[in-house]
């Protein structure tokens, strides 16, 4: 049954189309519908826990040419949080210290910024009503509303989500806003998409956290690596940090400087001081990476949630705790020392190497009687074809069907390369066509000469293929699901 019923919105809703001339950043605009959803999901994960079996907050955004909808798994909103939603400057009458909706202007700037219509949708866990409303922001700006209709319909106890839908949008997707997007907003929740709490998936492609690339210390054989605790008394007040510092194997300006975080939420991201990376053009600016926590209520920031409230004096006595801080001070040091041509040293010891693999067939040695599924072998349909006319590359046609998929490898062997990857898999045609592009001049593979043992490897690039279309299929873009080919390909380069 659905009955329909007035929700008081007199309060701004003659200013709402002011926000969208505010300057924003989509990374930002997009940080507010995931807080609340994050906060949700915080709050109640004991409760959600109950009724799912991977108690995972999910957050899935489609953006087309027409529309933008982001909706979660999350606790969901009642009565009183949806009439939030739907008013300005209505916040709640309690938030928890570390909560990352303290502001009741987040949801409405945010949707009214991407576009002049949106709806919310929700209903909360154990609930039996579900609420939706539509904001028309381009009537809004004309009539001035001070009641809105609030459609109320009966669900089931155990559903639980909220629901923005937006429409006449401001702005269209674009692979560069896409990239952005996904870069900045893996920087903001990387602490939740590590932890595995948080899925964000954008148009059905996962949002992946991954740690930055750092230098070796060729001394000590491991990386460029410090973490320090620090603190400072300011205004008779003590104030407290800690974090990690390295230094980024190869230099960039879009990816170095430190993640300022607030309870596990990335606030202020590439922060450079000039006063510790110096200017622009310097090998600090480019190289130093690093996360601050500033976890604590004494450290304000603004409405927004991207900058700290401390133009009062505060971040000049931070910036100089910092670079008195001893593992900061010689991180800098050393990475204004580093040059780009300095040789890398392979992280892995040969002879540990050894050792090691020796354990692991004594460990696993058991499995062998093991009855094991029987599958087919590779058989190539043409062996030893030619496909280009140099005698440095030769290539095998390969029809496999997997997960009621036919497909066709081109598997070539590439002679004449030293320093093309071991393994790379590209898209041949739209019928299902691959290449499977092997480096034969690899050193790790280059004691297995008999023919037998090239077949192996062969099937072995074959059977990595097949699980990395496999993970297409279920979401992943071609170059995002290669992201674990990429580590093995760094992997095989080192361990000689």
């Amino acid at each position: 049954m659905n009955r329909i019923e007035r929700e008081d919105v007199s309060v701004g809703s003659g200013i709402i189309a002011t926000y969208q001339r505010m300057p924003q950043k989509l990374e930002r605009v997009f940080a507010e519908f995931i807080d609340n959803s994050t906060q949700s999901f915080s709050d109640h994960k004991e409760e959600l826990s109950k009724v799912t079996k991977n108690s995972v907050n999910k957050i899935i955004i489609k953006w087309t040419s027409t529309e933008i909808v982001i909706e979660d798994k999350a606790y969901g909103m009642n009565r009183d949080d949806f009439r939030r939603a739907l008013k300005l400057n209505s916040p709640a009458a309690y938030y928890s210290d570390n909560s990352r909706s303290q502001y009741g202007m987040g949801l409405k700037i945010a949707a009214a910024y991407l576009g002049d219509w949106y709806s919310i949708e929700s209903t909360q866990l154990g609930s039996k009503e579900k609420y939706y409303s539509v904001i028309d922001v381009s009537e809004w700006k004309k009539t001035n509303p001070t009641e809105i209709d609030n459609q109320i319909s009966d669900v089931q106890e155990n559903e639980h989500y909220t629901k923005i839908t937006i429409k006449k949008l401001q702005k269209q997707l674009t692979n560069s806003i896409d990239k952005n997007l996904r870069k900045k907003l893996a920087l903001i929740y990387s602490n939740d998409l590590e932890s595995g709490d948080l899925e964000i998936f954008l148009n059905g492609i996962p949002i992946i956290s991954t740690d930055p690339e750092l230098r070796i210390n060729l001394d000590k054989n491991s990386e460029y690596l410090s973490y320090f605790e620090d603190s400072f008394e300011f205004n008779d007040e003590v104030y407290n940090y800690s974090g990690w510092i390295g230094i980024l194997k190869t230099a960039s300006t879009d990816d170095a400087g430190f993640t300022l975080s607030q309870y596990g939420r990335g606030i202020k991201l590439n922060y450079r001081p000039s006063e510790i990376f110096g200017k622009s053009n310097s090998f600090q600016y480019q190289r130093i990476v690093g996360s601050i926590m500033l976890d604590d209520k004494k450290w304000k920031i603004s409405f927004n949630k991207d900058e700290f409230i401390w133009d009062d004096g505060l971040e000049k006595a931070f910036i100089l705790s910092l670079k008195a801080n001893k593992e900061i001070r010689e991180m800098t040091s050393i990475a204004g020392t580093l040059r780009k041509d300095t040789p890398a040293k392979p992280v892995v010891n040969q002879t540990d190497a050894v050792k090691t693999t020796e354990k692991l067939k004594d460990k696993y040695s058991h499995l062998s009687s093991v009855k094991k599924t029987q599958i087919k072998p590779f058989i190539p349909d043409q062996p030893n074809v030619i496909i280009e006319s140099s005698e440095n590359v030769t290539a095998n046609i390969v029809n496999i069907s997997w997960e009621s998929v036919d497909y066709s490898f081109d598997v070539q062997v590439k002679n004449d390369d030293p320093n093309l990857e071991w393994f790379s898999l590209q898209k041949k045609d739209d019928n299902n066509g691959y290449y499977i592009i092997i480096n034969g001049t690899s050193e790790y593979f280059a004691e297995y000469s008999k023919k037998e043992c090239k077949d192996l490897i062969v099937s072995f690039a074959i059977t990595l293929a097949l699980a990395q279309l496999s993970s297409v299929r279920i979401g992943c873009t071609l170059d995002k699901s290669g992201i674990l080919f990429n580590q093995i390909n760094q992997i095989i380069k080192n361990v000689k």
